[in-house]
């Protein structure tokens, strides 16, 4: 990608955030084949970051919806997948030079809707033009079955994924149905108004919003959808895994993890904890690659623990549009709860964290400490299940060999990295480790959602 598109300037988006701050609330519509639908069932969306702004109201999509949505697409779908590739690369030209031109005005409105820091909303944006730039440039795209796919996407990726995913479906020549957060869906709005520009053909993609996690199941079961990405982590994306659907369904998890770091004899420990704690509270812990497992070898474990508590307490939590701020908000008041919930139940293993935030400014969104947790039981889900929530637990184990075994009960998800300077076990960990995505002796935040992004992951 050109590297003048990962500059930063601080005016220009200083510039683009207060502009978006003050757009004018308005209604969001679903979008079916072009037109603008209305249930009549409105919901507000608040910032995480100051819960007193809002883009205004969306509309919840009111029973059968899902089902006209699939049967427009369907019917698009013949037309659109018969336009010659070159053609339909033509229109996500255009996109991308429009994204390009709104970077700031996009990466300004991904950090008041998600809660991201201003560099993290850019480097969102920035994945975004990543992800279309490779898929245009990709002329020789195989032949393969298209249909209608549904893009589901969680807060972990507010744009990148969901609209990195669709472009990439829509590219191979299917027709979509996207669904993003119910918790930061504005700019995915944006990017849909930014399609209408360009004249991408009505009903090629269809946008929805569910407040009530109802219209996803919905969407899988429909005996027309050929395909179903889901991305992030929240309940109703992992009960979709054991949803009863066709054989024919083809469908790609994106689904976040504890993405575990082992650490074992690092070779450099103050270094080490910095990567650790990137990894996992950038984001509030919120991120697709977020570590909420450390898995530490006996030998290193107090000084790499000292160390932890050490660097923890100068995490600054607060505004993230402040250019210091390490990290703001948890996402929502929902997820806000579910972290007091969970840290409470191991209050006493509670090494660090767990804090409210309280000052003039965090008052009105959901602040708090990242959680350092040590000592659980083995049975604690904390241990081997993802919560998404910025919580971080240690595991000391006996040697490499526990640590590997301990590696193998974890639900990895996407990543897993390990910190050392022993080539045996670096080796070792390369060879057995069974992930997407492995990190060695660096943390894990230069690792990029929308993993499945490219045309040739939405044929069957």
């Amino acid at each position: 990608m050109n590297s003048a598109i990962r500059q930063f300037d601080d005016e220009k988006f200083e510039a683009a955030f207060q502009a978006v701050l003050q757009l004018k609330k308005k209604d969001h519509p679903a979008y079916v084949g072009g037109m603008k639908v209305a249930s009549g069932h409105e919901f507000v969306v608040k910032s995480p970051v100051d819960d007193t702004i809002s883009f205004g109201a969306f509309q919840e999509p009111e029973d059968g919806t899902v089902r006209w949505a699939v049967d427009v697409a369907a019917k698009v779908h013949p037309t659109w997948a018969g336009t010659p590739l070159k053609n339909r690369i033509e229109f996500f030209v255009d996109l991308l030079e429009m994204i390009k031109t709104q970077r700031y005005r996009l990466a300004a409105a991904v950090l008041i809707s998600s809660g991201m820091t201003r560099q993290e909303s850019v480097s969102e944006v920035d994945r975004l033009i990543e992800v279309i730039s490779g898929c245009i440039s990709n002329e020789g795209i195989k032949r393969g079955k298209t249909g209608v796919w549904g893009i589901i996407t969680s807060y972990n990726s507010p744009l990148a994924s969901p609209v990195g995913h669709a472009v990439a479906a829509m590219i191979a020549g299917n027709a979509v149905i996207v669904m993003p957060s119910r918790y930061c869906p504005e700019p995915v709005y944006m990017v849909y108004d930014m399609m209408e520009s360009v004249a991408l053909p009505s009903g090629v993609m269809n946008l929805l919003i569910d407040r009530k996690d109802l219209a996803y199941e919905q969407l899988a079961n429909d005996p027309e959808i050929g395909g179903i990405l889901i991305s992030g982590s929240a309940e109703y994306l992992d009960e979709m895994i054991f949803l009863q659907v066709d054989d024919e369904l083809k469908v790609l998890n994106e689904l976040k993890g504890m993405n575990p770091i082992i650490v074992h004899k690092p070779g450099d420990p103050k270094g080490t904890v910095d990567e650790i704690l990137s990894s996992a509270f950038r984001y509030s812990g919120q991120r697709l690659f977020s570590t909420s497992k450390i898995i530490i070898t006996a030998e290193d474990s107090n000084k790499i623990i000292n160390l932890l508590l050490e660097r923890a307490r100068d995490l600054k939590i607060g505004d993230p549009a402040d250019a210091d701020v390490f990290s703001g908000p948890i996402i929502s008041e929902v997820n806000a709860k579910k972290f007091v919930n969970k840290t409470q139940g191991v209050k006493g293993n509670i090494l660090y964290g767990a804090k409210k935030v309280n000052n003039e400014f965090t008052q009105n969104g959901s602040y708090f400490t990242p959680a350092i947790i040590s000592g659980l039981d083995e049975d604690n889900e904390l241990m081997f299940m993802d919560t998404g929530l910025p919580i971080l637990c240690i595991k000391t184990v006996r040697d490499f060999d526990a640590a590997m075994d301990e590696v193998e009960n974890t639900e990895c998800g996407l990543s897993a990295g390990i910190m050392s300077k022993d080539p045996r076990a670096i080796e070792r960990f390369m060879a057995e480790v069974d992930v997407m995505y492995k990190f060695v002796n660096k943390g894990n935040t230069d690792l990029k959602p929308a993993v499945y992004a490219t045309p040739e992951a939405f044929l069957k």
